[in-house]
């Protein structure tokens, strides 16, 4: 689903670590076209992003909350505000080197109706141009950019999103060595908020853990990983959660010793929660096709909604061990 987006106010500031201060606007970003376009790409790109974590922040409040409170309480304060988290960070990345330089855009924005502060962190990428010389002749030669910034089509490492309303956190971050040993600086130095799964881990955690206990105790059974698919798909569109106890239910029927094994191993990876919400944004994951391999090298890619579709596509364990698939009522072959 796409988001309505609607620019109301943005500002760049330069955090290049290697120039030894910041270098912080006290003038509003123009906005031509071509940068409301730039700007519009990469909001909606981030709203929609699967790693992004949804979160709240923790009391006692950070310096960085209080800010945001102070915005909330006075709008006129955008570039006063967007300085001082742009101050904040920059001081934390001279402590560390560890974390990349980038540019600061904050952007104050509505989307789908409702009022976001955007802290957006551009890291400076590699890139390349053609460079002409006339001194001695004409020469095309080409120059490394070293503080690029990301393309509209490129999906940005870090950012931090407010919902005005609601306080409500999107976050998106990297770890970093600090302090030697790397973590996640975002949410546990500067923003301060509950420590979360995003929607993408919360689906790994789930999918690899399930997997893993299929394969050691029942052998690997098509038959388990396609119901794991299906229970999923069908959480997904009937409440839009992964629901822990459905699918340990579905899988593992009265096998409680399993369903403990299953609960305690996703656990151990962060994931305690027996029932968890999620977006659209993992749709794609969610509905992705399946794919297996057999040990002779045979390729089969099957999208989620046929996995129990008896009609379709037919799993069959034999006596003797091997899988049977039966892949019925087609009316062509189209080569790829």
């Amino acid at each position: 689903m796409e988001i309505d987006v609607h620019v109301k106010r943005a500002i760049l500031h330069i955090l290049d670590t290697g120039a030894g201060i910041p270098v912080l606007s006290d003038t509003l970003l123009g906005l031509p076209i071509g940068i409301q376009e730039y700007l519009y790409k990469h909001l909606t790109r981030a709203m929609k992003d699967p790693d992004i974590k949804r979160t709240q922040f923790v009391d006692p409040p950070s310096r960085f909350c209080e800010l945001v409170q102070q915005y909330k309480k006075d709008d006129e304060s955008f570039t006063s505000v967007s300085q001082e988290i742009a101050s904040l960070l920059f001081d934390f990345m001279v402590e560390n080197v560890g974390v990349p330089s980038a540019d600061l855009l904050v952007v104050d924005f509505i989307g789908d109706g409702e009022p976001y502060l955007g802290v957006l962190k551009l890291n400076y990428k590699h890139s390349y141009i053609h460079y002409v010389d006339h001194e001695d002749g004409r020469l095309n030669d080409i120059l490394r950019q070293p503080c690029s910034l990301p393309t509209e089509g490129q999906r940005l490492d870090e950012f931090v999103i407010i919902n005005l309303n609601t306080g409500q956190i999107f976050l998106k971050e990297k770890k970093f060595e600090i302090d030697d040993k790397k973590e996640y600086y975002l949410s546990n130095r500067l923003v301060l908020c509950e420590d979360v799964l995003s929607e993408k881990q919360t689906f790994d955690i789930v999918e690899k853990t399930v997997k893993k206990i299929i394969a050691s105790e029942y052998n690997g059974d098509i038959e388990k990983l396609n119901t794991v698919k299906r229970v999923i798909a069908d959480d997904y569109e009937s409440d839009s959660v992964i629901d822990m106890d459905s699918i340990a239910q579905a899988t593992f029927g009265d096998d409680f010793t399993v369903k403990e094994r299953f609960r305690e191993e996703a656990a151990k990876k962060g994931l305690t929660q027996r029932k968890v919400e999620v977006s659209d944004n993992i749709e794609s994951k969610i509905f992705k096709k399946q794919k297996f391999v057999t040990d002779s090298g045979i390729e089969l890619s099957i999208p989620t909604d046929y996995l129990m579709r008896e009609d379709i596509v037919e799993f069959r364990n034999n006596p003797d061990g091997t899988i049977s698939v039966e892949i019925k009522n087609i009316e062509g072959f189209v080569p790829k």
